[in-house]
């Protein structure tokens, strides 16, 4: 019978989607993943929303490209990533002072019920009993119920760590806490804006990345490239992944078998910020001309 009741809830969430608020929560991909898409409020910092969707500072600068050691501009968008059992859940469950907000996904072109199961991590024939789904095809646009993301209300206080955000409604400044131990690009970020002018005064070139043994460390990755000077700082983009590092720029290229026919080698240590698991992969290279 308690088993009848959840199916029956479950079928329920998505025929009420039409009642939920402008705070509805949507996860979008990001990568191999899903994300929740988060414009910055005022006086809110990365660190605060990492705290509240029991996330990580590094995580969101690294998926959302920012640097949390900045302030940053209200409608700054940020890409907190869902990850399960850390902070989102295919199954309700109690959480003490935390509680717990239903996830939606907006489909879109060329989405269908194995690749959205496989983002989400949960079974097609859950996708397809909670949403009750008929067949496999879906709709552009059509609304998804995929589960829960765990998440401290505002003005809740964490019993571990204090305040896990801030109240509004308390009258007198904010104090805005930015967490400057852990920064997902070292000091690359700004190294590149500084040589790229903030983005503005770049070139991008496509071609093969292969990958050379080399530790990184703090984050920070190396490349050999023949069309920089050293010390540049080339942007990263693997459109296989949706995954973008920076890299600092070594010497040219070596004129060796391992490098023949790719624009750029990369230290190993980057392989899996970049989602790679093979000896090398397609690019996107963005950097300021010499």
């Amino acid at each position: 019978m308690a088993k009848n009741f959840w199916i029956f809830l479950l079928m329920l969430v998505p025929a009420l989607a039409n009642a939920q608020s402008s705070d509805t929560i949507f996860a979008v991909r990001k990568g191999s993943g899903l994300a929740i898409k988060y414009s910055l409020k005022s006086r809110e910092t990365v660190n605060m929303i990492a705290r509240r969707y029991f996330s990580t500072q590094e995580k969101i600068e690294s998926s959302s490209m920012v640097d949390a050691r900045k302030t940053l501009a209200v409608g700054t968008e940020l890409y907190i990533p869902l990850v399960q059992k850390a902070n989102y859940y295919s199954t309700k469950e109690p959480f003490g002072i935390q509680h717990e907000e239903p996830v939606y996904y907006k489909v879109r072109e060329k989405d269908d019920i194995a690749l959205i199961s496989l983002l989400d991590n949960i079974e097609k024939k859950d996708l397809v009993l909670w949403n009750n789904l008929k067949g496999n095809t879906l709709q552009i646009g059509q609304r998804l119920f995929l589960g829960w993301v765990k998440v401290f209300e505002r003005d809740t206080l964490g019993v571990n760590d204090g305040v896990a955000y801030p109240s509004l409604r308390k009258s007198g400044a904010v104090k805005t806490v930015v967490d400057t131990s852990r920064h997902a690009f070292g000091e690359l970020d700004s190294l590149y804006n500084a040589q790229t002018k903030n983005g503005t005064n770049t070139i991008v070139e496509k071609g093969t990345a292969v990958f050379f043994d080399k530790a990184g460390s703090n984050k920070v990755f190396y490349a050999f490239h023949s069309t920089t000077q050293p010390g540049a700082v080339i942007k990263i983009h693997n459109p296989g992944t949706d995954k973008t590092i920076l890299v600092k720029v070594l010497a040219p290229l070596p004129n060796t078998k391992l490098y023949s026919n790719s624009v750029i080698g990369i230290s190993s240590a980057a392989k899996d910020a970049l989602g790679v698991n093979e000896k090398s992969c397609w690019v996107e290279l963005t950097y300021c001309p010499n």
